[in-house]
């Protein structure tokens, strides 16, 4: 066999025998991301709060700003509050359907579940930051 032949049999071998790496890098990233929304949580949380003190005392609202009208205004607040409800139980859903225990799988079938699952989580950060966006921009009107 020449030397040729040997080198292509090796570069085969090699890359026949390559593996796409260990399943648990996959779910440390996974991990990173629900860290990074689980953190964006507390925010959402204390916007809702600012949001259900705006709803229970439009007559105060009102007094700070004389111009407003409440009606139109407590139908604005209410569904900048609900979308950041619904931003959160988009998370409640994910965190109740993750399953960190690929006990049973093959390290293939382990790396395609978390990398199935980070595209999932990335989601819902998208979901929380464009809502924390959406309800910061409304808040600062009323300088909350």
């Amino acid at each position: 066999m020449n030397k040729f032949s040997c080198l292509i049999l090796l570069v085969f071998a090699i890359s026949s025998c390559k593996q796409q790496g260990d399943y648990k890098a996959n779910r440390d990233e996974v991990i990173k991301v629900h860290d990074i929304v689980m953190a964006d949580q507390g925010k959402v949380i204390d916007q809702q709060m600012k949001l259900n003190e705006m709803l229970k005392n439009l007559s105060g609202l009102k007094i700070q700003n004389p111009d407003i009208d409440t009606l139109k205004e407590k139908d604005s607040i209410a569904i900048v509050r609900d979308r950041l409800i619904v931003a959160e139980e988009e998370m409640s859903t994910w965190m109740h359907e993750f399953e960190p225990d690929v006990t049973g799988k093959s390290n293939d079938e382990a790396i395609a579940y978390f990398e199935s699952e980070k595209r999932k989580i990335q989601k819902v950060d998208t979901i929380f930051k464009a809502e924390l966006k959406r309800a910061a921009a409304y808040l600062s009107k009323f300088k909350k």
